[in-house]
């Protein structure tokens, strides 16, 4: 799928897997001779690995920041502890051949040292989880301004630095100044930029930097500049006008749909069909490799988050709700809710992420996705009449529930009762959405 994970497993999903065995892996991290910017790679992680996370000490946490390489990257500081914990999370595996992962760039003071790594964890495509609870750290410095091999040629300082949150797809911007890097800031450095063949869009600034976008579906084969094939990157600074760029793309290869055998959820379970089409669509995820927990009740947060993925839009972490980190894993699928109206929060500066949804709020959410979409939501009144406790629907939510009902997407919870105020579990959002879909 297109649209596999986004913000989810950068959310740390990556907390809510089970462990697996414990491996060794290695934390290495290139400065450049001044000191204030430093590469990041985790090495002797294997392969097919679409998301991670590390916590390492540092000795000045102050004016820290970070810029990632992957689609979604995010860092958080703990100034009192002295740690940065840096997340990256990806479409299409994070990992190179040798088992290296390129967690981005940081920007540092001068003089800041990198300590103990404290741990380090990766999600395979399956959301398979390993920890790493020995990562030795490698900390290199370029002692001599050679802009070959790791220690100058990825300095990241021209990026979209997104120290709190997901960015959808901003990079650590690489650093060609083999390409012939010039100090005057006022002469027009664009330069020649082009596509090889079809995939995405590649445009440069005045600046030397070169930005590079893939179409949905595609993603970054290969870069030359100047004839010479660099890292793949999606920004390139330090360019000048005479400097010729050529992309390619390559088309991303649909994979097998995945075969759902989580242990609880069973072919004759009533919400079977509803797991299947909500994992195989991208929807929903597994809790574990071998779990969905049917059960489990639907918070705010995950509701929101599956229908930012439904929508196939982005967003940027933005939101003016209180309790909404920047960095927290849901925050895109929050900001892209509030910005199109299909939630308002429980107040005006709350949303409550953590808080069970409840069958109503549900109905309401929906609701207003469905005029989002621009489809029909007509005056359904008088659906409800059925239900002993329709008088408990809240008033906010009646038109909302009486659509809902009046199209099939919710049922009363007996013949007699709706309970607009019950939970709604993971195998409930999951039929709701697959009846909402398939009649759309």
């Amino acid at each position: 799928m297109k649209r596999w994970m986004k913000t989810s497993i950068c959310a740390l999903t990556l907390g809510a897997m089970l462990p697996m065995t414990a491996f060794a892996a290695e934390l290495s991290i290139s400065f450049d001779k001044q000191g204030t910017s430093a590469t990041a790679v985790l090495t002797d992680v294997g392969t097919d690995r679409y998301a991670a996370e590390v916590t390492f000490q540092v000795t000045n946490t102050a004016d820290i920041q970070f810029a990632g390489t992957a689609d979604t990257h995010a860092m958080t500081v703990d100034g009192s502890a002295g740690t940065v914990t840096l997340y990256a999370a990806s479409r299409t595996p994070l990992t190179a051949a040798d088992g290296s992962l390129k967690l981005g760039t940081l920007s540092v003071v001068a003089g800041t040292e990198v300590k103990q790594v404290t741990g380090a964890v990766v999600l395979d495509r399956t959301l398979g989880r390993t920890e790493y609870a020995d990562v030795s750290l490698s900390v290199t410095r370029d002692q001599d301004g050679s802009d070959n091999g790791s220690n100058g040629s990825d300095n990241g300082t021209g990026g979209d630095n997104s120290t709190s949150g997901s960015t959808g797809g901003s990079s650590g911007g690489a650093s060609h100044p083999e390409a012939g890097n010039t100090t005057d800031s006022n002469k027009d450095r664009t330069p020649e930029v082009s596509v090889d063949g079809k995939g995405g869009k590649v445009k440069a600034d005045s600046d030397g930097t070169v930005t590079i976008t893939p179409d949905d579906g595609y993603r970054i084969a290969k870069i030359l500049v100047n004839g010479k094939e660099v890292d793949i990157e999606n920004k390139l600074t330090g360019l000048k006008s005479t400097d010729e760029v050529v992309v390619t793309f390559e088309k991303i290869e649909e994979t097998t749909k995945p075969t759902v055998s989580f242990t609880d959820v069973q072919p004759t379970d009533w919400y079977a069909e509803a797991v299947t089409y909500a994992v195989e669509n991208g929807l929903f995820q597994g809790t574990s490799a071998t779990t969905f927990e049917p059960n489990a009740n639907m918070n705010r947060a995950m509701l929101v988050t599956v229908l930012y993925r439904m929508s196939g839009e982005q967003a940027k972490a933005d939101t003016a709700f209180g309790d909404v980190a920047q960095n927290a894993w849901y925050a895109e699928a929050v900001a892209w809710a509030k910005t199109n109206g299909i939630v308002s929060g429980v107040s005006a500066t709350q949303f409550a992420p953590n808080q069970n949804v409840t069958r109503e709020q549900m109905a309401a959410i929906l609701y207003r996705y469905a005029q989002y979409k621009g489809q029909e939501t007509g005056n359904a009144d008088a659906n409800l009449a059925a239900f002993a406790d329709a008088n408990t629907v809240s008033s906010y939510a009646v038109p909302a529930m009486n659509w809902a009902v009046k199209n099939g997407l919710i049922s009363g919870t007996s013949t007699t009762t709706l309970s607009p105020n019950g939970s709604a579990t993971r195998a409930q959002v999951a039929t709701i959405l697959m009846r909402y879909q398939k009649n759309a």
